[in-house]
């Protein structure tokens, strides 16, 4: 059993108003989250004050997003001083069957080298993975390609539901492979979602997508499905008793909308209120 700890994914302060790593990782710990899975943003803190930081806070760095794949290996130090069990690559752009194949042998080398330093890699889903790839989806194919002395996986359950499967069969499925979990609420199927290519879409002198007012509507529709918690297609009681049977170690909240009148911070409370429920 994991006792029920409720983490955070750092990227739910990101809805524009709170931009401060340090005021957030403070907000996180005074709301009673117990841990927080790092992003992006939270790297620029110098490794010995943000050590010193989660330990005054009482948070437990339980893993981090890489803001790449290919940045991954740059981050073992810190993960390491962090004294984190996970690493983990947020999103891959996979834009036909070849690039599924190839992207599964990426992630046996990178995770061998994370394995060598004690930490474990994770790949974490969108709706994207459970697109066809010949006559499996991408994520049976990464599944069944990766090496799970060397790979595990982050399974975002709201995006599972949104594309129309259900996350307790996927963790039943591959028993011992789904480390974390993202506790997203997601309120409809919306099917699984072509890949996004990042690298084709115009960039600001940022570096920063430039999307089409189109693109922006559509991004906008598919974030409104990030319902109050409880609202949503997932049984998290159910997902809960069945994933600590198959190895799930660590429960992560993520959320990329604020649904109702209040502020992101009143829906991070609610969500912890709600998950502490259930988890």
């Amino acid at each position: 059993k994991t006792m029920g700890k409720i983490n955070l994914q750092m990227y739910s302060f990101m809805d524009g108003t709170m931009n401060d790593s340090r005021e957030n990782l403070k907000l996180a710990s005074e709301m009673g989250y117990d841990g927080v899975e790092l992003f992006g943003p939270n790297f620029e803190i110098p490794a010995e004050e943000l050590k010193a930081l989660l330990t005054e806070l009482h948070l437990e760095p339980v893993s981090m997003h890489a803001p790449k794949t290919d940045m991954v290996e740059s981050l073992i130090p810190l993960a390491e001083s962090l004294e984190m069990k996970f690493i983990g690559i947020g999103m891959e752009c996979m834009i036909d069957d070849e690039a599924v194949h190839t992207f599964a042998n990426t992630l046996n080398r990178i995770g061998k080298v994370c394995a060598e330093h004690g930490l474990t890699l994770t790949y974490h889903n969108h709706t994207q993975e459970f697109v066809p790839c010949g006559d499996k989806r991408v994520i049976d194919v990464l599944m069944e390609e990766t090496n799970p002395d060397y790979v595990s996986f982050e399974l975002d359950a709201g995006w599972c539901a949104a594309a129309g499967f259900d996350p307790i069969e996927l963790v039943q499925t591959y028993s011992g492979r789904i480390k974390l979990i993202h506790v997203k609420e997601s309120s409809k199927v919306i099917g699984p979602q072509p890949p996004m290519d990042f690298e084709s879409i115009p960039k600001d002198e940022h570096g920063a997508p430039i999307f089409t007012e189109e693109e922006k509507a559509q991004m906008e529709e598919q974030k409104k499905i990030n319902c109050p918690a409880g609202d949503g297609l997932v049984d998290w009681k159910a997902l809960k008793e069945v994933a600590d049977k198959h190895g799930c170690q660590a429960y992560i909240v993520e959320r990329e909308y604020t649904p109702g009148e209040g502020s992101r911070l009143d829906c991070l409370k609610a969500d912890l209120e709600y998950y502490r429920t259930q988890i």
